[in-house]
């Protein structure tokens, strides 16, 4: 049995550099603050809410197309130049939407450009440059960098919020823009790189190609992977897109709005940290089981209760027990599938996610717009919670060798019964 090497100085220093590339990157930049732009642009362009979240249902159709030629893409080409181009283009696509005008089929081209531009410097890059520096500790360090999305969401809601209430949305995107430029590429220059082919751990066999996209398909893991990631996504898509703007149909302010959204990423910087810690103590499946179904208790609190400590409650559940979910789905995406194949398995997987999570918020705003509610929403979200929990428990049992010690059959991918 091969030995997973120590842990090096160096690779806690490319975490660092991947870490401060996630928090000025798109997820903890835009996907933290994208509710608060729903209302000003609502008011000042004249589109309705479920229009502009019909780009996240734009997104959903053109990104599965693109998936596997991202994971692809990350499985063959250099990371760090990957990371600096992906810094760049996005940086320059978040000024695009403040140079735009009311056309909204030009605000849907950009968040259908955004899902490319910002592929080179996305999380599943990054996870991918966090497994080639780590093997003892791979659930710890793909929780710290998860976690630095959390960050982003605490510390971005604020700022941009502050920056819509004095400046507006277009001097908004902007600042994202400049800020994603300067700090997120600094660190992308500064600290990260890759390592050395002879520091990696080897494993016992590689596969010339690794699995075929038919592979995974025909594969009973990935399967049942892929249906807990499709409504977890759904699920998450539905709440968190809305989330800022449910709030203030509620009564909360603005500001107070924004400050909920912090109290996501606190709890989410928590969960994702605790769930790192988690994954390399006990069996990630049962993991997986539980961190879908407790957020479930978010929903119920907003659905019956008022007011902005219920609000809190239910934001601090949300992050703690939400986000977690994103460095379990990428450990078990390293343990079912063989390493070379990692940014191929990744990608296939988010496919899943991104079907759920980009079809949902158009559905509720759709929703929305018929009720001028969220009660529907909230409880669709809760239906979605409990069948996320139901594909945990399809989850095979995950050995920690079973991803290095198997080599992936031709066509096909190494499964953990394989290694059992």
């Amino acid at each position: 049995m091969t030995q997973p090497l120590t842990d090096s100085k160096a690779s806690w220093r490319v975490l660092l550099g991947c870490c401060l590339v996630a928090l000025f990157g798109v997820t903890a930049l835009y996907g933290s603050t994208f509710g608060l732009f729903l209302i000003p642009m609502e008011q000042q362009l004249g589109w309705t809410r479920a229009q502009i979240a019909f780009s996240m249902t734009l997104v959903t159709i053109v990104g599965p197309l693109s998936m596997p030629l991202v994971g692809w893409v990350i499985d063959n080409l250099p990371l760090r130049p990957l990371v600096l181009w992906g810094v760049l283009l996005q940086s320059a696509n978040f000024a695009a939407f403040g140079l735009m005008g009311g056309n909204i089929g030009v605000y849907y081209l950009l968040c259908i450009a955004l899902m490319f531009t910002a592929t080179g410097a996305s999380l599943l890059t990054l996870a991918k440059v966090v497994q080639q520096w780590f093997d003892a500790s791979l659930g710890k360090g793909l929780g710290i960098l998860f976690a630095a999305t959390a960050v982003g969401a605490v510390v971005h809601p604020p700022w941009v919020g502050y920056v819509l209430a004095h400046q507006g949305w277009r001097a908004a995107f902007f600042a994202m823009g400049l800020i994603s430029l300067v700090l997120g590429g600094a660190a992308a220059l500064l600290l990260i790189r890759e390592r050395a082919p002879g520091e990696r751990r080897a494993p016992a066999a590689k596969a010339a190609a690794g699995p075929s996209m038919m592979g995974f398909l025909k594969d009973g893991t990935w399967r049942a992977l892929a249906w807990w990631n499709l409504f977890f996504g759904f699920a998450i898509g539905a709440l968190m897109m809305h989330f800022a703007a449910l709030l203030q149909d509620r009564g909360l302010s603005l500001a107070q709005a924004a400050a909920m959204l912090s109290v996501v990423g606190v709890g989410g910087f928590a969960g994702n940290l605790l769930a790192g810690w988690l994954i390399d103590r006990f069996p990630a499946t049962w993991l997986a089981r539980g961190f879908v179904l407790a957020p479930l208790g978010a929903v119920v609190l907003l659905y019956f209760g008022h007011g902005l400590v219920a609000a809190a409650i239910a934001a601090l559940m949300l992050g703690l027990f939400s986000s977690g979910d994103h460095a379990l789905g990428a450990f078990l995406a390293r343990r079912y599938f063989p390493a070379e194949a990692y940014g191929r398995a990744s990608a296939t997987q988010m496919m899943a996610a991104t079907l759920g999570g980009g079809v949902s918020p158009w559905i509720s705003g759709l929703v929305y717009d018929a009720t001028h509610s969220y009660d529907v929403s909230l409880m669709m979200t809760g239906v979605a919670f409990l069948l996320a929990t139901f594909a945990a428990w399809r989850l095979p049992a995950v050995s920690d060798e079973a991803a290095t010690a198997v080599p992936a059959p031709a066509g096909g991918v190494a499964s953990v019964s394989d290694a059992q």
